[in-house]
């Protein structure tokens, strides 16, 4: 995606270009996702409240969107957790390094205890499940920019069940019980890459990444990527 195709919202209450003195700055924001669908229905949601909320750029990539935020220097980032080339949880880990001041705001189609958790741990100030009503997302944006961390409902109860859980589940393998291999392919998806890239990174066959994946789901207990992730967070085996 080229810079060139994310124009700045230009409606009639943008063109104030120069605040007036004592005037509050409208909030700049970037938009990470990969289906220009939910880009353009959030133009069209916030376009309402251009005058304290603009969209100065978007992308439909990680890669994209780390430039278009070192680019446009945005207030707040709106960022997809499910990206085609890295997890969204990766990149607000990695925007949040780099511009610690910058608000993260995290979209996503799953409101599971799992996911939820790893945002949060993640460092992302906001989560909203895109199944949530719009005004969720209204309510979400202020609430992150005044520095206060905001779920929405549903997340924040999956929150507090999968760590209510976390609490309560058995001891599982430590990492030093996983083998050189199996410790390779689990930092590999805790970054967000996928079987191919975990194998020709290891110098292996797909299917020999995914007979580690299989055999670190035994070992760990874990039955979906999102708690593998959690176990190599939790362990230090990526930073989180």
């Amino acid at each position: 995606m080229k810079h060139s195709d994310h124009p700045v919202i230009t409606t009639t209450k943008t063109l104030k270009a120069i605040p007036a003195a004592g005037e509050k700055k409208p909030v700049r924001i970037v938009v990470i996702d990969d289906h220009k669908l939910l880009r353009d229905g959030l133009r069209a949601l916030l376009s309402p409240e251009a005058a304290t909320l603009q969209i100065v750029g978007e992308a439909g990539s990680a890669h994209d969107g780390y430039a278009m935020v070192r680019t446009e220097n945005p207030d707040l980032v709106v960022v997809d957790l499910n990206l085609p080339d890295q997890s969204g949880i990766q990149l607000a880990t990695e925007i949040r390094s780099e511009w610690p001041r910058i608000r993260i705001l995290v979209l996503s189609g799953s409101g599971n205890g799992g996911v939820a958790s790893e945002i949060a741990k993640a460092g992302a100030d906001g989560f909203v499940r895109k199944e949530d009503a719009s005004e969720e997302f209204l309510r979400a944006i202020p609430a992150v920019m005044s520095g206060k961390t905001y779920f929405s409902p549903v997340a924040a109860e999956a929150v507090a069940r999968a760590m209510w859980k976390e609490a309560e589940a058995p001891a599982i393998a430590k990492p030093s019980l996983l083998t050189e291999r199996e410790r390779q392919v689990l930092r590999g998806l805790a970054e967000g890459l996928g079987y191919k890239e975990i194998a020709s990174q290891m110098h292996v066959s797909v299917r020999t990444a995914e007979t580690y994946r299989a055999r670190l789901v035994r070992k760990l207990g874990c039955s979906t990527r999102a708690e593998l992730v959690r176990y190599a967070i939790r362990h230090g085996l990526v930073d989180a």
